[in-house]
């Protein structure tokens, strides 16, 4: 079983669920998108690690179809070096498998990938079945895999209960386990590749996607690659959807999907979201290099007096396209000296610039000079003996030195009054 640290889960999830509350509030204030007919979504920007959408992300609901996913990634890591291998179907292997399913009969011989292919592309359950032999040996070992998975990726509120998404007691997952699981499934390029594929061909066997978002058809968006879409009595519609732009590549999860007026919900969803994300955000440009941000003083110089800083390069952030940079975001510096001596040279780092969104650092970059700055060596001079004048060091001598020079006319004083004293004594 791989090995995937589980602090390192539970920041991933901490992190995408602290983003979720941001881009969530923002969302329903503004009242973009009605989820109706639908009882959880979220969205994710993959380039940038953001949630930017979240609906109920955390209710408790029936996994239903989306569970094949976890059983794809699974059988993917245990059968990764075999998938040209093959297993052959024995007596009982199918027994507890319902429809959908192929048609696997005892004494077939069956290709690892082919198994794979029917999985991800008609979500076959004798599929599933026989990656659970072929993996594990048993369909509960397996299963016991796929929780133990679940936990290490952080799916805190997943619990599977077979290999195929059908309703079972127990059973159970949320939008935001299931995006976990999805960024999962979109790491591995074969998963992605299969689940795109809108007809697999393999040993003796053709598949053709029922994808409905892949087909031609109402529910077609040439701009969704592939992941995983279904439904059962308990669950509904569910879809789990990478969707890729020019730029940006999200993954979509719908869950608990309804049927309303010859229309799936989850599907129509999942295509308003694409709308949203993709038209809603991208890179914008928030600072750009070179433009003069504030004044240094200089010292020792007799060129200039100060020199102006500005930043070092350009930030460019990822923003929703609806933010105002200049309105909607504040700008600050700070820095790193009170003044700079001479030589100043051009790009010199001074300080930092920093843009931030209600009280939130968004990014900063150096400051640094525009120009260079000659130095004075007269101002030098001078300097040096206004440091040296100033200085404890020679203070201290000054001082020393008239106190001695103090001491000496006391002595001396002294010294003075008492041969004048012994001279008044011997004439007397």
């Amino acid at each position: 079983m791989p090995k995937i640290s589980k602090i390192i889960a539970v920041a991933v999830l901490s992190m995408l669920l602290s983003v979720t509350v941001l881009a969530t509030d923002a969302v329903n204030e503004d009242n973009i998108i009605t989820a109706d007919g639908t009882a959880a979504a979220i969205v994710y920007n993959i380039e940038n690690e953001t949630v930017v959408f979240d609906r109920n992300s955390n209710e408790a609901l029936v996994p239903g179809s989306i569970t094949k996913m976890m059983t794809a990634v699974c059988a993917y890591e245990l059968l990764s070096d075999k998938l040209d291998s093959t297993i052959t179907v024995e007596s009982g292997m199918l027994n507890r498998i319902s429809p959908n399913f192929y048609g696997y009969k005892t004494g077939d011989t069956v290709k690892i990938r082919d198994l794979l292919g029917g999985l991800l592309t008609r979500g076959y359950n004798d599929c599933a079945a026989l990656l659970c032999y072929a993996a594990c040996g048993s369909i509960d070992d397996f299963v016991s895999y796929m929780n133990a998975r679940a936990a290490e990726l952080g799916m805190k509120n997943t619990v599977y209960a077979n290999p195929t998404g059908l309703d079972a007691a127990g059973a159970v997952t949320t939008a935001a386990d299931t995006l976990l699981l999805a960024c999962e499934f979109y790491k591995i390029p074969l998963l992605i590749e299969l689940s795109n594929t809108l007809t697999y061909k393999g040993d003796n066997v053709t598949f053709s996607n029922r994808n409905d978002f892949l087909n031609s058809g109402k529910y077609f968006d040439s701009r969704i690659v592939g992941m995983n879409v279904g439904w059962t009595a308990n669950s509904g519609y569910c879809a789990a959807s990478a969707v890729e732009g020019d730029k940006l590549t999200y993954i979509i999860v719908v869950l608990g999907g309804e049927e309303i007026n010859e229309r799936v919900t989850a599907y129509d969803l999942t295509r308003t979201l694409a709308d949203y994300a993709l038209d809603g955000f991208d890179y914008i440009d928030v600072i750009k290099a070179g433009g003069v941000i504030c004044e240094i003083p200089v010292e020792l110089s007799m060129d200039a007096d100060y020199v102006t800083l500005v930043p070092a390069e350009s930030l460019t952030l990822y923003l929703p396209t609806a933010v105002d940079v200049k309105t909607d975001l504040s700008y600050s510096y700070r820095l790193d000296f009170e003044t700079l001596d001479a030589p100043v040279t051009e790009g010199q780092k001074a300080g930092s610039y920093t843009v931030s969104q209600d009280g939130v650092i968004l990014g900063s970059v150096d400051l640094v000079t525009k120009n260079s700055v000659p130095r004075s060596e007269f101002l030098v001079v001078l300097d040096a003996i206004e440091n040296f004048t100033t200085s404890t060091f020679f203070i201290v001598t000054v001082i020393a030195a008239v106190l001695l020079t103090v001491i000496y006319f006391i002595v001396s004083a002294l010294m003075r009054s008492r041969r004048r004293s012994r001279h008044y004594s011997r004439r007397r």
